[in-house]
C-alpha cells in the first residue's frame, strides 16, 4: 500500500466509476482495475462494491477512504512544508482583540526585509488548534484560556474599554456597575467573564448583543446599538472620531495578553527574535 494507490482509490470514489477515474488520471481502465484488485487483496477486504452506473463504499471502504483523505492531506502538507524551509518564513496566529498590536512588528518587519510572514486571525482556541497541528509558530493569543498543552510567556494584562456615542456614556462611567442599564455589545470570548462579575456585582447586564470579533462589535457600537465592551489594545480599531471610550477600572476583568508555543519544540531563533522585539521596543 502506497500514497499513489490512494490516490487511485480516492479518484475511483469520488468520480464514481473505474473508468471515468481512468480518465481522470490518464490510464487505462484495466491497469487501474488491477491497482485497486491488488489493494484489496493487501489489506485484505473488500474496499468497493462495482455497481452498474457507480461504485458503492463498503464499511471498510468508508474508513479507508476517511484514512486515505488524512494521509493524502498530511503528505501535501509536508511536501508544502519541506519546500517552505527553503525560505524563511514565520507564521503567525492572532486573535482580533490583538490587531492593535500589528503596529509593534514594524520595526520587525522593516530590518527582516528577506523574512516572510504568514498571518492567521481567529479566536484562541483556533489558534492553539493551529499551532498544535503545527500550522502557526507562535500564537499572540489572550486569556483565560487552559493552559496545559502550550508554553505561554505573558506580554502584559489589560483593561476592559467601555466604547460607544456619547448618549450611552461618558468618561465618569470607570466600572461596569456604572453599566447595568445600559445596552452592552460583547465578544462571544468574554460573555461569560463579564457577565459572572456582572453577578458578583448584584445585576444583570443587559446584552444588547454578542460577537464573534472586536471589530464586528466596534461597528455595531458605531451604527448606535450599544456599548461596546473589549480589550485595550483593540481600541486602535475603533475608525469612528464620534466614538468615545473610557477605561473599566474593574481589575477582575482584565485579561492577559500572551505568546504561546509548543511545549515540545525548541523555539527557532526567527521566531524567538519576534516574541523579544516585543520586550524591546
Amino acid at each position: 500500500m502506497d500514497i499513489k494507490q490512494m490516490i487511485y482509490f480516492k479518484t475511483i470514489v469520488e468520480e464514481g466509476t473505474i473508468s471515468k477515474a481512468a480518465q481522470v488520471l490518464h490510464m487505462a481502465q484495466p491497469p487501474l482495475s488491477t491497482q485497486l484488485k491488488q489493494l484489496e487483496d493487501e489489506l485484505g477486504v473488500q474496499l468497493l462494491k462495482r455497481g452498474h452506473r457507480k461504485v458503492e463504499l463498503t464499511q471498510a471502504g468508508k474508513l479507508f477512504y476517511k484514512r486515505s483523505l488524512q494521509i493524502l492531506t498530511l503528505s501535501e502538507m509536508t511536501l508544502h512544508e519541506m519546500k517552505e524551509t527553503q525560505n524563511e518564513i514565520i507564521r503567525i496566529g492572532i486573535t482580533s482583540s490583538n490587531s492593535g498590536l500589528i503596529e509593534k512588528i514594524q520595526d520587525y518587519l522593516i530590518r527582516n526585509k528577506l523574512l516572510s510572514f504568514r498571518i492567521h486571525e481567529g479566536t484562541t482556541y483556533e489558534m492553539i488548534d493551529l499551532l498544535l497541528a503545527h500550522n502557526i509558530d507562535v500564537g499572540l493569543v489572550r486569556t483565560p484560556f487552559d493552559q496545559s498543552h502550550v508554553f505561554t510567556k505573558h506580554y502584559k494584562s489589560e483593561p476592559m474599554v467601555a466604547v460607544g456615542h456619547s448618549s450611552y456614556l461618558n468618561e465618569n462611567m470607570q466600572y461596569i456597575k456604572d453599566y447595568q442599564h445600559s445596552p452592552l455589545i460583547i465578544h462571544q470570548r468574554y460573555l461569560s467573564l463579564i457577565t459572572d462579575y456582572c453577578l458578583n456585582q448584584h445585576f444583570n447586564p443587559f446584552i444588547k448583543m454578542t460577537s464573534d470579533d472586536c471589530r464586528t462589535s466596534l461597528t455595531w457600537a458605531s451604527c448606535g446599538l450599544g456599548i461596546a465592551i473589549i480589550p485595550q489594545s483593540a481600541l486602535s480599531l475603533v475608525d469612528n472620531k464620534s466614538l468615545i471610550s473610557v477605561i473599566l477600572h474593574d481589575e477582575e476583568l482584565y485579561t492577559d495578553i500572551v505568546f504561546i508555543t509548543r511545549k515540545q519544540d525548541e523555539i527557532d531563533q526567527k521566531t524567538q527574535d519576534f516574541i523579544e522585539q516585543f520586550f524591546h521596543s
